[in-house]
């Protein structure tokens, strides 16, 4: 098609999640939904990150049972892109929840303020020819907004980290309605963030955005893409910058309601209150929530 010329690399970085509940004696096991997820660590020592209601099949605000017949995951089916002489085919893969028998003791970490709606599940190295698709744990400052060649003569003044800001556009990762139509690539939704990122939403850390997104997009990774040519401003200065740069700003984890298109997006330090050994460098836990 004119006017294609890559698929960016973060299209894979989102992945198709199925949650399951085994059935006692010979009944069929029972789908209980699509959900998204995204890998973060390094390659061969993996986290498998989505939302904690997929994993647990409770809300976060009041621990109620999402379904009406009170069945909740035993283990996910995660989608991954194996990758071959005819194109992409798909590679999927079970992953129990829990250890021994009726839930008791879950294989799945996730925060101790149960409102924070992420949990992660490790899973170590994707499967055999899978595509190694990760988010990024940095966060990007003005000197990445340079070529490599300009980055050596800018002065310290760009080291410093991209401002987030209220209005700007961020995007969901994910499978709409647990619709794959795209895959192995997933679908990426608009969404300007809608409350101040520094305000901490209901005293948590995490934010609104505003965003057509839908069910099955739940635990969809939340990223900043910055393109070439786009301009930044920054310390009262607007760059416009030369180079793509993305980073992970979050998990998102449904609607506020389901008449509004308002969305929850939890942060990464929220996430790296999880995953502590995923954290950057040099990254410290945020004030404790009051």
């Amino acid at each position: 098609m004119r006017g294609v010329h890559s698929i960016h690399t973060l299209s894979f970085g989102a992945l198709y999640i199925e949650a399951w509940h085994r059935s006692l004696g010979e009944a069929e096991d029972t789908r209980l939904g699509p959900a998204t997820g995204f890998l973060i660590g390094v390659p061969g020592d993996f986290w498998l990150v989505t939302a904690w209601h997929v994993l647990s099949g409770r809300r976060s605000d009041n621990g109620d049972a999402i379904r009406k017949d009170g069945l909740r995951p035993d283990y996910l089916r995660v989608r991954f892109a194996g990758e071959g002489q005819g194109g992409y085919h798909p590679v999927d893969q079970h992953f129990e929840l829990y250890d021994g028998e009726f839930q008791s003791s879950p294989r799945w970490r996730s925060h101790s303020e149960r409102r924070i709606d992420i949990a992660a599940l490790y899973i170590g190295a994707v499967p055999e020819a899978a595509v190694e698709a990760f988010m990024p744990n940095t966060w990007p400052t003005l000197r990445d907004l340079f070529t490599r060649e300009r980055r050596a003569q800018v002065g310290s003044e760009m080291d410093v980290d991209i401002p987030l800001r209220i209005t700007d556009r961020l995007f969901v990762l994910g499978f709409p309605f647990g619709n794959t139509g795209s895959w192995p690539f997933a679908v990426w939704t608009a969404a300007p963030v809608a409350s101040e990122p520094l305000a901490r939403w209901d005293q948590l850390p995490g934010f609104v955005l505003d965003s057509r997104t839908r069910p099955g997009q739940s635990g969809s990774p939340v990223v900043m893409h910055i393109r070439p040519g786009e301009p930044v401003v920054a310390g009262g200065d607007v760059i416009v910058h030369e180079e793509s740069v993305t980073a992970l700003v979050g998990v998102y984890s449904g609607r506020l309601d389901p008449n509004a298109d308002l969305g929850m997006v939890w942060t990464t330090d929220a996430l790296f209150e999880i995953l502590p050994e995923v954290a950057p460098p040099g990254w410290t836990p945020p004030d404790p929530i009051l």
